[in-house]
């Protein structure tokens, strides 16, 4: 009976054993193109064992581990050890996605959801029900960015993608820091700025600040061209003057040139100093010093002038007359000794003090007289007299007129210039003498 018992159970465990390690399984994936894979190790059998479906017979010397593969998604392994009773029958999903990404340039580093991956190449799985973002990002080139779904209602991912970088960035910074940053003419900010080169296009970078002369820079992005580089900088160093000047007819004038009427845009290099004279007849003229340098104060970002009216140019006339030489004929009869009593009583009526006079060489010349004008103008005036020609008889004579700015000696020669205008107590000084002598 013990013998029979011993025999009856080792039928059975023989029984069960043929059971479960000769158990067939039918294997169905849900795309009807899937290769379906023995697995040992990290080593594919080949060939597949099915494509779509397949037969799997368990095995009590492995581990009964299979993969399916299908391009697009991620590779599935399942497990069906040997121990476990499984249906006839097993149905498997594909559910993750797999995009196989390229890029360019190969040095540039790919981030998903923010975590460094790699570079070149990388196979991003989508999971099911998920999105995934994937960055490619290199200095000197705008971050490419895309997001992948795996959701229902959304675009499906694609087999393979290829992302390139050809977007050029430039990082701006500007000197000073509040200065204006302008982008095709569009303001985008102040200080520092991220400027993006579009692929085959240029762009100009300005830079603006009130009382700074504006700074420009293109950048292209085209072959053939220069490539960007990956910071510029600008520093504002020149100045620049808004001026204005009242009345606006006024002249300004900068290097011997008359640059504008009533305002100018006064710009100073660094390290330079420029001098601008702004008159107008009739006013007293103003000479401006500005001077961009640290060993003088800086330059206004605005400056007004508003030009005093010249009390002298109230008390004169202009003429044609002023320094220049006018001819005074001597009439038929009357003698050179009486012709030189009545000039130089003419001279002396009005000039007491007299330099020079000479009666055998005709030559006379006043000292000069001055005069002040509230401060703002000094003015001298004098008369030389000489002999033009003895036959017939004839004398020239001159009204020196001459003014400077403020109140000045009248020993500085180098302060005065040229006067078109006499003095209203002189203005009948030659024709006086002309009337006389005739």
């Amino acid at each position: 009976m013990k013998t029979l018992k011993i025999i009856f159970l080792g039928i059975s465990m023989i029984l069960v054993s043929t059971f479960i390690y000769g158990q067939k399984l039918t294997l169905i994936v849900n795309y009807s193109d899937a290769q379906i894979f023995l697995l040992k190790g990290t080593t594919i059998i080949k060939p597949a064992l099915g494509v779509g479906t397949a037969q799997l017979k368990l095995s009590g010397k492995s581990d009964n581990r299979i993969v399916i593969i299908k391009e697009g998604f991620e590779p599935l392994i399942q497990e069906y050890p040997k121990e476990r009773k499984w249906p006839k029958e097993i149905r498997i999903n594909l559910q993750n996605r797999m995009v196989a990404i390229t890029t360019l340039p190969f040095d540039a580093d790919i981030y998903v959801n923010g975590v460094n991956v790699g570079r070149e190449r990388f196979d991003l799985i989508v999971p099911v029900g998920n999105s995934q973002t994937i960055e490619l990002k290199k200095a000197g080139f705008e971050v490419l960015k895309k997001t992948y779904y795996n959701l229902d209602g959304q675009e499906e991912p694609p087999l393979k993608d290829h992302m390139k970088l050809v977007n050029r960035l430039v990082s701006i910074s500007v000197v000073p820091t509040t200065a204006d940053i302008y982008v095709n003419d569009d303001l985008r900010g102040e200080g520092n700025e991220e400027v993006v080169v579009r692929e085959k296009e240029c762009v100009t970078v300005r830079v603006e600040k009130e009382g700074f002369e504006n700074a420009e820079k293109l950048f292209c992005n085209k072959e053939g061209e220069k490539e960007p580089p990956l910071n510029y900088n600008f520093t504002l160093d020149d100045r620049v003057v808004k001026l204005k000047v009242s009345p606006e007819s006024a002249e300004i004038k900068m290097n011997g040139k008359i640059v504008g009427l009533g305002e100018y845009d006064v710009k100073v290099r660094k390290g330079d100093c420029v001098q601008v004279i702004v008159f107008k007849e009739g006013y007293i003229k103003k000479k401006l010093n500005y001077c961009n340098s640290k060993e003088y104060q800086e330059p206004p970002v605005n400056d007004h002038i508003e030009l005093s009216e010249d009390q002298a140019f109230k008390t004169s006339v202009s003429t044609d007359m002023a320094n220049v030489n006018v001819t005074l004929e001597v009439k038929d009869g009357l003698a050179e000794i009486d012709a030189w009593k009545l000039i130089s009583s003419i001279v002396m009526a009005e000039f007491d003090v007299l330099e020079i006079t000479d009666k055998e060489t005709g030559y006379i010349r006043s000292a000069w007289q001055v005069q002040s004008f509230n401060g703002e103008s000094t003015i001298r005036t004098r008369v030389i007299v000489k002999m033009g020609d003895s036959n017939p008889l004839k004398y020239v004579i001159k009204i020196a007129s001459e003014r400077a700015d403020g109140v000045v000696s009248v020993k500085d020669d180098q302060e005065f210039e040229e006067w078109n205008r006499i003095l209203k107590r002189y203005q009948y000084i030659i024709g006086e003498a002309q009337a006389r002598l005739k």
